[in-house]
């Protein structure tokens, strides 16, 4: 009897790992998780608005090294002008007790310094960096028009800051051209470098 309880466990645990989801949040090919934000001017940005277009997500952190070099090097103004009819989307997820919170007026005068003319989220609650698992400022991901993830990483190769813009593999024009021209996306997946997200 005790043996045949041990087996019918066993069997239990191993459907419950077949169920369990095979992918952690943010996972190419996954169905992108949906949110809905607010932008620095108050207005509200919900995934669900941009179904059928392509979006590219931008973790940001104005006090952050990274994002603010690629903003000077205007990278991310540069793709988002390159591939004018792809959505581009900052999402901010710094926590507001932690000093690199920026109150909203803060962050729209960097912006207008920095020529950043896309639209910056907050996430104050963290709830949609948590959901995408994003790690770093920044982290990129392209959302392809039926809402799936295409592409998880880095901006590009040049971690320390080095290279010549055009020197640099650019992972998410890569990606990109790649979806536009109806081409496989390689690699979809790359590892994200930057300041942690401050949650």
């Amino acid at each position: 009897m005790r043996n045949r309880i041990h087996l019918m466990l066993a069997l239990v645990a191993a459907v419950a790992l077949v169920a369990a989801p095979a992918f952690a949040a943010g996972t190419v090919g996954e169905k992108a998780p949906a949110f809905s934000l607010s932008d620095l001017d108050g207005n509200t940005h919900s995934l669900a608005d941009y179904e059928g277009k392509v979006v590219v997500l931008e973790w940001i952190n104005p006090n952050c090294p990274f994002s603010d070099r690629h903003a000077k090097e205007e990278t991310m103004a540069g793709l988002a002008d390159k591939h004018g009819e792809v959505v581009w989307l900052a999402i901010n997820s710094t926590a507001p007790e932690h000093k690199d919170f920026l109150q909203k007026s803060e962050h729209a005068e960097w912006a207008a310094e920095r020529a950043v003319d896309y639209a910056i989220l907050y996430d104050e609650s963290g709830d949609v960096g948590h959901a995408y698992d994003a790690k770093t400022t920044p982290h990129m991901y392209v959302i392809d028009e039926a809402g799936n993830i295409a592409y998880n990483g880095a901006i590009d190769d040049d971690q320390a800051g080095r290279k010549e813009q055009a020197e640099r593999d650019n992972y998410v024009d890569g990606a990109l051209v790649a979806h536009t021209a109806g081409s496989s996306i390689d690699p979809a997946s790359t590892r994200p470098y930057g300041c942690s997200v401050k949650y």
